[in-house]
């Protein structure tokens, strides 16, 4: 490599590192106490959080900063900043809730999205409509994810492939349908995107990322699609039963937005913002 290409790569390396720094991409995840917020954080970002099935994951309502060192530019390595707004789960206790829905109004309008998580056979939706009623006028633009469809009846996933069973399939449809209807209108926000995955299997984890990139503010897009980590190979991992070859057809036909990002594109898109 030329020093003047090197120092180029430097110098945008340098600009993207300030970006970062000055003003973090920043979400607030939301959910019921047990959805797999926590988990959903792990898998989307490489945050080392705490998970825990019987006891509250989060204690505090501040935003968390992550230092994410992203490889998706080509020959560049960035040390990038993420803020999470991830409160305790809304419902645990009538006490306590309407305190954090008052620390929800304060902080989302500080957000560039919203992610709000739902466990996906949970049918009870009651208190979810309530809370999306009670923030829809601070809300950024929001995305609703359906987290551990592999839990969904009948509890057949097909551990071999790491995709869910026919019948499964047909009963995540169904219920996608269902939570848009009963859902999304709370929000006020139009078409809002109803995504379906499991955060532990990283099962149609890209679509609900791809979900937030597009709810994201436009000129900040390319920040989000930086801080990505995780690819299909991390599904292909936990499935069982393909073979080398297998593997390697479904990473070659894996989506456009996981190959690299091209370094005079980025610089475009900094123009641009």
């Amino acid at each position: 490599m030329s020093s003047s290409k090197s120092e180029l790569i430097e110098s945008l390396a340098h600009t993207i590192e300030g970006e970062f720094c000055e003003a973090p991409p920043t979400v607030c995840v939301i959910g019921l106490s047990g959805v797999g917020k926590s988990s959903t954080i792990n898998s989307m970002f490489g945050a080392n959080r705490t998970v825990s099935a019987t006891i509250r994951g989060t204690t505090r309502f501040d935003a968390e900063t992550y230092d994410i060192e992203s490889t998706r530019v080509s020959g560049m390595r960035i040390r990038c900043r993420l803020r999470i707004y991830d409160a305790v789960g809304l419902g645990e206790d009538i006490d306590l809730d309407s305190n954090y829905l008052r620390r929800y109004k304060n902080h989302l309008p500080k957000c560039d999205l919203a992610l709000w998580i739902v466990a996906a056979r949970n049918r009870a939706l009651a208190l979810d409509q309530q809370y999306l009623q009670q923030l829809a006028r601070v809300m950024p633009n929001l995305v609703i994810g359906l987290n551990q469809v592999d839990l969904v009846e009948p509890l057949n996933w097909t551990a071999s492939t790491n995709l869910p069973s026919k019948e499964q399939n047909e009963a995540i449809k169904e219920i996608v349908r269902d939570r848009k209807s009963k859902l999304a209108r709370y929000a006020r926000q139009g078409d809002v995107a109803v995504i379906p995955y499991s955060a532990l299997r990283y099962y149609n984890l890209q679509t609900l990322y791809l979900a937030c990139i597009r709810s994201a503010p436009p000129a900040r897009r390319w920040m989000f699609d930086l801080i990505k980590s995780f690819s299909t190979a991390d599904w292909l991992e936990r499935a069982t039963g393909l073979t080398q070859a297998q593997r390697q057809a479904f990473l070659a036909e894996r989506a456009p937005s996981e190959e690299s990002i091209d370094a005079s594109s980025l610089t475009r898109l900094l123009r641009q913002s």
